[in-house]
């Protein structure tokens, strides 16, 4: 395999991890503005910033949560 080809492979894997990212970001903030309403600008802000794992924690939780405070403890 060439340099431009591993090049090309690696960009290829972070576009792809990027785009997985953002979904969950979009997804993290359409579930949990359907289940309690309008969220704040600054609490949406905190979500963009997490990393995949923590946006899949809060997603799989979204049932479990009976106020935007359960689901603040995983947002710094």
């Amino acid at each position: 395999m060439t340099l431009a080809e591993k090049l090309r492979e690696e960009g290829l894997k972070e576009g792809l991890e990027k785009g997985k990212r953002e979904e969950r970001i979009t997804t993290a903030i359409k579930l949990l503005t359907k289940k309690f309403g309008p969220l704040p600008e600054e609490f949406k802000s905190k979500i963009s910033k997490l990393d995949a794992v923590t946006l899949e924690v809060i997603i799989d939780g979204i049932f479990d949560y009976e106020s935007l405070d359960d689901v603040k403890k995983y947002i710094k």
